[in-house]
């Protein structure tokens, strides 16, 4: 009897152990794993599987191209790739298979320009879930505010008023049914955001929004902030009792500039017990991994008490080929990981470019400064 006890417990404790290796598991890619637009930017990838068996993709994509000044003597300022702070809209596609290829249906979400609703511009870093019944898909917006003031000398007059837009990002959430009732345009969304910047904690903006239930039954919201004045990128993490809130804030995450990150995706891991974000490394200090921009695996056991997971160099900014060809990459960003219902990662997707998509080119825009998204399915778990 203490045998079988002392059998199960360390088997309880291996099972609990952080030992998740996505960097092991990411294998190589060719072009069917990539999605690209020749008109737009595409970022901010979200996928999941239906009831219907076909993968769905809401995105992030914005035009090429220069911004008419018809609302804003200053509207240069969007140009190009730049545009997504303004002109951005959620969009949806559609796969047979996890990897792809994926077919645009049509967008989902776009800024309307009403002054009166909080969500009056860009749509952008959509990610979807399911909760119960119901799809969630959550994701970020702007307005414009004249009000904002900015001391830091540095700034230009250019920068100061894309601050006026890009410091107003607040989350927000719709909730639908089905592919096909959100299709026809029923979906309800609360005329209030989820979460606002509070110039106390959550500075700035709020952004990246990422959801997920906890084993008691209550979700974690992991979200971005960042400090005054462009400084550090910081985490925090809110619980709310329902996936469309209201959520607390309840926890920092990380808040120091060594640590600092984006783009959080976060996910618990029942075989693990424990929680993990999968982020976009912020900082050169490589405290955390050995990259400015790579892809990192942070983890907690309780969703409030973060660290550096045991592996936690997701990827570098490359892509291998399947002809073993190295690309390397100008950005690997957005990263969204695809789990079973147990939470053990099935495919990590992620907006990339081969060459910077700001440097400049806004017309004629070429596919090695254009924007894609990439599907990288995961050992032996990827659904081909």
């Amino acid at each position: 009897m203490l045998v079988v006890f002392v059998t199960c417990f360390y088997a309880f404790i291996a099972g609990a152990q952080d030992n998740l290796n996505l960097n092991e598991m990411i294998g190589a890619v060719d072009s069917s794993d990539m999605f690209m637009d020749k008109d737009h930017y595409l970022w901010c990838s979200s996928v999941i599987k239906g009831d219907d068996g076909k993968y769905h993709m809401f995105y992030s994509r914005w035009s090429h191209g220069k911004r008419a000044l018809d609302d804003d003597s200053m509207n240069y300022i969007f140009d190009g790739f730049r545009g997504w702070n303004k002109y951005s809209e959620i969009a949806y596609a559609v796969a047979d298979k996890m990897s792809g290829p994926y077919k645009h249906v049509k967008t989902i979400l776009k800024g309307d320009g009403d002054e009166n609703k909080w969500d009056r511009f860009t749509m952008h870093n959509p990610q979807v879930r399911k909760f119960g019944g119901d799809y969630y898909l959550y994701y970020i917006s702007n307005t414009y505010d004249s009000t904002l003031q900015f001391n830091n000398p540095n700034f230009n007059k250019d920068w100061k008023h894309w601050l006026k837009y890009n410091a107003t990002q607040k989350i927000g959430v719709i909730k639908f049914k089905s592919f096909s009732s959100l299709l026809k345009g029923k979906f309800s969304k609360p005329s209030a955001p989820l979460m606002k910047p509070d110039s106390t904690h959550t500075f700035e903006v709020t952004t990246n929004p990422t959801v997920t239930k906890r084993p008691d039954g209550k979700y974690y919201m992991l979200f971005k902030s960042r400090k005054p004045n462009v400084g550090n990128m910081t985490f925090w993490m809110a619980t709310g009792d329902k996936p469309d809130g209201p959520f607390k804030l309840t926890a920092e995450v990380f808040t120091s500039a060594e640590m600092a990150c984006e783009d959080p995706c976060l996910w618990y891991d029942k075989k693990r017990k424990r929680f993990y974000a999968a982020a976009k490394y912020y900082s050169n200090s490589k405290k955390l991994v050995p990259q400015f921009g790579a892809l990192a695996l942070i983890t907690s056991e309780d969703g409030l008490q973060w660290k550096a997971a045991s592996n936690p160099l997701i990827s570098l900014r490359e892509l291998t080929m399947n002809n073993g060809k190295k690309i390397e990459l100008a950005h690997l960003e957005r990263p969204f990981v695809v789990t079973d219902k147990n939470g053990q990662p099935l495919a990590l997707f992620a907006a990339a470019s081969i060459k910077e998509p700001s440097a400049g080119i806004v017309l004629n825009v070429t596919p090695q400064n254009n924007t894609f998204i990439v599907c990288f399915e995961l050992g032996k778990a990827g659904h081909k």
